[in-house]
């Protein structure tokens, strides 16, 4: 999942729905379904088979680089159900990519012309408000989440949904790479199971960019929360789901405001990820603690769920997402009835998030300029180096044409701005000190240092 992540399948999607591009896209979904159709002869038989697509085309990512981008992909060309989907980044020739290459940093499966359960309208990156017209059903990002759902629960599909991806991946090499996103879907056809919708809960839902960042300025042990609330239109029994985290996540935790706040699922980081070098970014945990039960977790229409992600705050972590998703069966249910002990996720094994700095790999030149705004663009900063007296709100603006953000890589206080082509960002320097900042989807390029005296 996420840095524009969860929500972007709907934005950066557009152009692909648009009439000239749509032909040309669709006639490739069109005559992929026909060869996997004979590629998986199988599905036309009863039962439950294990598929497995990759995207169209090779995703090209440059030394060092980041590659993001929304796409049509295929999907099981007949009727059925998902049990099960899980994802991965291969070569060309389907070796998986070790982490210490491309880094799979998040991907969002959708299904196109399907409303989503949480958003109704988007907003994207210049700020506009968009209908949505994708319905996202499974995400994962470094921790490789795996969702299966229990035995006779499924995601309805039909042979004739289309399904987009977005992705964004981490070149941690001096090489351009070619990959492919490739995923795993296990699939039951000719059976009749008990249809599951997915609800997609994120801190800073329906935004283009869905992140915030953690001032990280706090003494060792604080922590710092952001949340957001959800009520359901329908009652039912939340059957499976997992969490999504940054690196200093603690923990994830989906409550029943309706019920007084009683607890309905968490779900735990566990870290242990090598320390990829360079260090491009702040390494998130390695599993999200996942969930899958027959019984089910009783909601009831008109619940109120809040969503609440939790952080270390005794150090700056910047762009970070708090996003679950989980699966309802609906049907009609009492409120406030008492919460099943859920089964033990046997992966999950949750502990301190690791502390780790992040360098500059490009240092600025030149002497520092006492001014209050600048400019970015590919792939520079108007001003490498400003000096600007403590309280100063600085201002910089964004002269594209492709997007940029200004992400602190290491310094007093976290922050981000959203990543885009054209506009303004201003941020308050409260705190002294220096601020080395960088453009986080042109890391090795892009850096920018603020002395505040």
């Amino acid at each position: 999942m996420t840095a524009h992540a969860s929500s972007a399948i709907q934005t950066t999607l557009t152009p692909a729905i648009l009439p000239a591009a749509r032909l040309t896209l669709v006639r490739r979904v069109l005559l992929l379904a026909c060869f996997v159709a004979l590629a998986f002869p199988g599905l036309a038989k009863a039962g439950e088979q294990t598929l497995t697509f990759h995207s169209y085309e090779p995703i090209t990512v440059g030394p060092y680089g980041v590659a993001q981008g929304a796409e049509l992909t295929p999907s099981p060309p007949l009727d059925g159900y998902v049990v099960g989907i899980s994802a991965t980044v291969t070569d060309t020739n389907g070796v998986e990519e070790p982490i210490s290459h491309i880094m799979l940093h998040h991907v969002v499966f959708s299904k196109i012309g399907t409303p989503d359960y949480t958003c109704k309208t988007f907003t994207d990156y210049d700020g506009n408000t968009i209908p949505a017209f994708a319905q996202r059903f499974f995400g994962e990002g470094e921790e490789r989440t795996t969702i299966a759902f229990p035995a006779g629960y499924g995601y309805p599909n039909r042979g004739a949904d289309r399904w987009g991806l977005v992705y964004m991946l981490m070149n941690h090499r001096n090489t351009t790479e070619s990959v492919y996103v490739q995923y795993t879907v296990r699939y039951v056809t000719g059976e009749t199971l008990t249809p599951v919708k997915p609800i997609w809960l994120d801190v800073h839902n329906c935004e283009s960019d869905p992140i915030f960042s953690v001032p990280g300025d706090k003494p060792m042990f604080s922590t710092y929360s952001q949340h957001a609330d959800y009520t359901l239109p329908e009652g039912g029994r939340l059957v499976a789901g997992g969490g999504h985290l940054h690196g200093g996540g603690l923990k994830l935790v989906l409550t029943d405001q309706t019920c007084g706040g009683r607890k309905l699922v968490e779900s735990d980081p566990t870290w242990g990820l090598p320390v990829i070098k360079p260090v491009l970014h702040e390494n998130g945990p390695k599993h999200m603690s996942t969930f899958s039960t027959a019984d089910g977790i009783p909601v009831a229409a008109g619940d109120t769920l809040r969503l609440t992600a939790t952080y270390d705050d005794s150090l700056p972590h910047v762009r970070v997402m708090g996003i679950m998703v989980v699966f309802l069966a609906p049907q009609a249910e009492a409120p406030c009835q008492a919460v099943p002990a859920l089964p033990p996720d046997p992966d999950s094994h949750p502990g301190a998030p690791p502390r780790v700095p992040l360098p500059l790999y490009v240092q600025p030149a030149g002497p520092a300029k006492n001014v209050l705004s600048t400019w970015m663009a590919d792939f520079t900063y108007g001003a490498p180096r400003v000096s600007i007296k403590r309280g100063t709100t600085f201002s910089w603006r964004f002269a594209g044409p492709s997007r940029h953000d200004v992400t602190l890589a290491n310094g007093p206080v976290g922050f981000a701005s959203p990543s885009r082509s054209h506009g303004s960002f201003r941020f308050r320097f409260t705190h002294p000190g220096v601020y080395k900042l960088f453009c986080s989807l042109h890391p090795t390029e892009m850096t920018e240092i603020v002395t505040v005296r």
